[in-house]
This record gives structure tokens, C-alpha cells and sequence, in this order.
């Protein structure tokens, strides 16, 4: 049960990382506040390249570095994938940014929830 928890908050934070980088590309005027502070945008990029790493060293016995560079792979061709399908299902309306967080958030609770179950 932790096993799957913890996969569920490593798709999370992977779609973290693809809604800032879709908020990233689209229009200038457009772009939330926490964009143009270097700190705050840094946090999608941790939580899209990092936290899955320790998610996936707490599920398998690879090596980090190893799933380091599959993670990368994970974000760069599955991670589009999985930012669509949050926003088709949680989508709440209120912006990129709000989905962000709320992503962010959910990822951090299940995080914790499953290390805890674990």
C-alpha cells in the first residue's frame, strides 16, 4: 500500500514540473507572480527532478544515479502525459498557478503518508 502511495506522489510532483513548464511557455502577460522570483521557480524544478529520484530510491534498490537519469527520461517524454491527464481530471479553474500548488501540495501529502505507511 505505501508502494503505491508513493508512485502516486511521484506522478504528482512530476506534474508539478509540467504545469510550471507550461505555464513557463505560454504567454508573458499571462504568468504568475512566483515566475519572476528565481527561489520560488526553482521548486517545480526540485520537485520534478529530485523528490522522484528519493520516491523511486525508496520503492527499488537501484542505485540514485541511475534512476537520476530514468527520471529524467520519465519527466521528458511521460511527464506532458501526466500534467494533461491532472489537469483534464483536477483541473479547479482558478489558473495554471493554483493547479500548481494544489499538485505541489497533494504530492507532498502522499509523500509523507507514504513513508509513513512504509
Amino acid at each position: 500500500m505505501g508502494t503505491i502511495i508513493l508512485i502516486i506522489s511521484a506522478v504528482l510532483f512530476i506534474s508539478t514540473f509540467g504545469i510550471h513548464s507550461f505555464i513557463s511557455n505560454g504567454n508573458e502577460f499571462d504568468k504568475p507572480m512566483y515566475t519572476s522570483n528565481p527561489l520560488m521557480s526553482s521548486i517545480p524544478w526540485i520537485s520534478g527532478f529530485i523528490i522522484p529520484v528519493v520516491i523511486w530510491t525508496q520503492i527499488t534498490d537501484f542505485h540514485w544515479i541511475a534512476l537520476f537519469f530514468i527520471n529524467l527520461a520519465v519527466v521528458w517524454v511521460l511527464g506532458p502525459m501526466l500534467t494533461k491527464g491532472f489537469l483534464v481530471r483536477f483541473a479547479s479553474g482558478k489558473g495554471l498557478g493554483k493547479d500548481m500548488l494544489t499538485a505541489f501540495v497533494a504530492g507532498v501529502v502522499t509523500l509523507i503518508i507514504g513513508l509513513l505507511v512504509k
